[in-house]
């Protein structure tokens, strides 16, 4: 295959995936996650930040890469940025905020994009002993979250129902666990035993 069939199937991906991601946000679909907090925290936020990903992939040979890496030193800021990002969206307040403002839910959007786009950056710089920080660090806070978002008698979210919540608690404990797993075969298979990314260079 070439290289622009390549660069092509990327961008078809990933324009995709952000699309589908989006129209969650907008009639008719969304209805979808105004009724089910499971298809809001475990299914369109998470295929929005796989959009941004993989975005940032199918951008690896424009500038962009290039401009942010200045700024997003062997991947440690964008590592913060993003979890900065991904913690304030699983709140219970910002989710009810992107249900009922629409401002909200814009700004999930966008965030939650960049978020995608900025951790695809960080991983493919950033040393597997950094990477393993802020993994080891969101993987583990997603399942907790997950565990007490399925066992507490409180309703967190006034958006929801107690039972929605109970779902979506259980679908992020296996969304996180799905997630900690593939990082680590993800790890393993690029030969990072030493410690070092593919690319690192600041």
């Amino acid at each position: 295959m070439s290289r622009a069939a390549s660069n092509l199937r990327s961008w078809l991906a990933a324009l995709g995936i952000g699309t589908l991601s989006m129209a969650l946000s907008a009639p008719p679909l969304r209805s979808l996650i105004e009724q089910s907090m499971l298809w809001h925290m475990v299914v369109q936020m998470p295929m929005l930040v796989l959009g941004g990903w993989l975005m940032m992939g199918a951008a690896r040979n424009t500038v962009l890469p290039t401009r942010l890496a200045s700024w997003n030193r062997y991947g440690l800021t964008g590592f913060i940025a993003a979890q900065a990002i991904a913690a304030y969206w699983m709140l219970p307040l910002a989710i009810d905020r992107a249900v009922v403002l629409p401002a909200a839910d814009l700004a999930k959007l966008a965030t939650l994009l960049a978020c995608g786009g900025l951790l695809r950056h960080s991983v493919d710089r950033a040393p597997a002993v950094l990477q393993l920080f802020f993994i080891g660090y969101a993987v583990p806070m997603m399942i907790w979250l997950g565990i007490y978002f399925a066992s507490t008698d409180l309703r967190l979210c006034n958006a929801y129902s107690l039972e929605s919540q109970v779902r979506a608690g259980q679908g992020l404990v296996v969304m996180a666990s799905a997630l900690g797993a593939l990082w680590l075969a993800n790890l393993l298979s690029q030969g990072h035993g030493k410690g070092y990314s593919r690319s690192t260079a600041p």
